[in-house]
């Protein structure tokens, strides 16, 4: 079995619909990352990229300076990402910007089934973290 790359990537996302449902698959600008835009998950764009031995797929959440209290926030998601299976919770920088991302790595050598099981339970763990985000804010703001 030859390891994953993004040009297999692209086309096993692409060329199974009833896998992950009605989908885009697009070359990031960097050319190193593809995009796989779930058109039945309100557009959820779910980043992946493949190189050495892992493929990583990453979903961005928030910017964080729109979380408040984040403190507690990071105390409360790092407290139960247990809950979430297959995906972590973390912070990365894009343009000088911080954001909260949910991310899950798999194996470049895993089978196309674990591939798509990865995206399709990161993109539904996406869901219900928005949703949670989305719940905190209204909690912490009095809402």
């Amino acid at each position: 079995m030859q390891k994953w790359n993004l040009a297999s990537l692209t086309e096993l996302f692409a060329s199974d619909p009833e896998a992950l449902g009605d989908v885009d698959v697009t070359v990031v600008e960097t050319g190193d990352v593809i995009r796989v835009t779930l058109k039945e998950k309100g557009d959820l764009d779910v980043l992946v990229a493949a190189g050495g031995d892992q493929v990583l797929a990453s979903v961005i959440l928030a910017p964080a300076d729109t979380i408040p209290h984040r403190e507690a926030f990071e105390r409360m998601i790092l407290s139960t990402h247990k809950l979430v299976p297959l995906s972590t919770f973390g912070i990365v920088t894009i343009d000088e910007t911080e954001y909260y991302e949910l991310f899950g790595s798999l194996s470049a050598m895993s089978s196309a089934a674990e591939m798509v099981e990865e995206v399709a339970v990161l993109a539904t763990n996406a869901v219900d973290a928005a949703n949670m985000i989305e719940d905190w804010k209204k909690r912490e703001n009095g809402q």
